[in-house]
């Protein structure tokens, strides 16, 4: 904004006591004492002893020191949450440049197993009597695979029968679970990022000054160093150490799943009045078959009347077991590369 000044020249003047009468003459002149403010040129273009940087026209008035020799700086410094993703946070047109706080700890997801899987069992163990509560001598069966069939009485008629399953099958193949988890729950470095904003040699301040933007909220005056020396006399209001980065040094341990109670249960078979596992469509075998799916005693004398008598696997045991999962345990910490110390006023 261009300052004006009105100067008034005096050409002649003489007043002539007791008659005041004018001899000379007064003629005003506009006079602009100076031009608008340019911003940049080291001068104090608008007259208004202000120049640049200290002069409100030019929207930055704020003149900083400089750094002290061996630091870096000054910069506007702020430190904010990190996404991972973003670079450093400045006005528009200034540059910037980041370093990293706040190493993320080593933290893992919690481990855990799959349901049993690929575990088998043979039908469950078998045996008949030739009498009608499965006491006496007890008639073996080999049965070891479902849709297995077996006639362990023979060929001659019993005038009684019965059978019961004694046991589990045995366990025909091991199952097993599939671990997960024992991932990194943090997998980026740091936690925080230090924007620093730098701030160039401007115009109109003092000699040892730097010109500067305004400062934004939640950001400090600051210069740095990559060593680790004492803070400058007046730089010491807050200091902070950051990294240009790091090396991921964190870890979990790998999951494991053990496997606890396996074994086999339950289970069934099927007896028929002939000697083939069927049911013929008429005559004397034609009796309906009988289904034993425990332990207890089952009376199938109407099945051995004529001696045709037959046994099939129709189910096998059921696999059991449950899995207990051990591992993701973390350990390490980010390895920090490029350490810097910003001192900040």
């Amino acid at each position: 904004m261009a300052s004006k000044r009105w100067f008034w020249n005096f050409v002649g003047l003489f007043a002539l006591l007791g008659g005041c009468q004018v001899v000379g003459s007064i003629e005003p002149e506009l006079v602009l004492a100076s031009g608008d403010e340019i911003c940049g040129d080291g001068v104090d273009d608008d007259g208004d002893g202000l120049a640049d940087c200290d002069d409100p026209d030019c929207g930055t008035t704020l003149c900083v020191p400089n750094a002290p020799p061996g630091w870096e700086g000054p910069f506007w410094v702020r430190r904010a949450p990190w996404d991972g993703v973003s670079g450093p946070s400045c006005p528009a047109g200034i540059p910037g440049t980041a370093h990293y706080m706040s190493p993320a700890p080593a933290a893992c997801t919690p481990c855990a197993c799959s349901d049993v899987q690929g575990g088998a069992c043979n039908p469950p163990k078998f045996r008949c009597w030739t009498t009608k509560n499965c006491s006496g001598e007890a008639i073996n069966t080999t049965l070891t695979n479902v849709g297995q069939c077996d006639a362990p009485l023979g060929g001659f008629p019993f005038p009684s029968a019965s059978c019961r399953i004694i046991g589990p099958g045995a366990v025909q193949s091991e199952g097993a679970c599939a671990p997960s988890g024992g991932e990194l729950t943090e997998p980026q470095l740091f936690q925080q990022i230090v924007s620093a904003c730098a701030l160039g040699a401007g115009l109109g301040c003092a000699e040892g000054a730097t010109c500067a933007p305004p400062l934004e909220v939640g950001a400090r005056l600051c210069v740095r160093s990559s060593g680790a020396g004492v803070c400058p006399t007046g730089w010491d209001g807050e200091t902070l150490t950051a990294f240009a980065g790091g090396q991921e040094a964190r870890t979990c341990s790998a999951c494991t799943c053990t496997l606890e109670g396996a074994g086999c249960e339950g289970g069934a078979y099927r007896v028929f009045d002939s000697n083939n596992c069927k049911v013929p469509a008429s005559g004397a075998d034609a009796a309906p078959p009988i289904d034993i799916t425990g332990d207890t005693c089952v009376d199938v004398s109407a099945l051995a009347d004529s001696g045709t008598f037959s046994i099939e696997a129709l189910e096998a045991s059921v696999y059991t077991g449950a899995c207990t999962s051990a591992g993701g345990a973390p350990s390490g910490a980010v390895l920090l590369e490029g350490a810097v110390k910003y001192c900040c006023r």
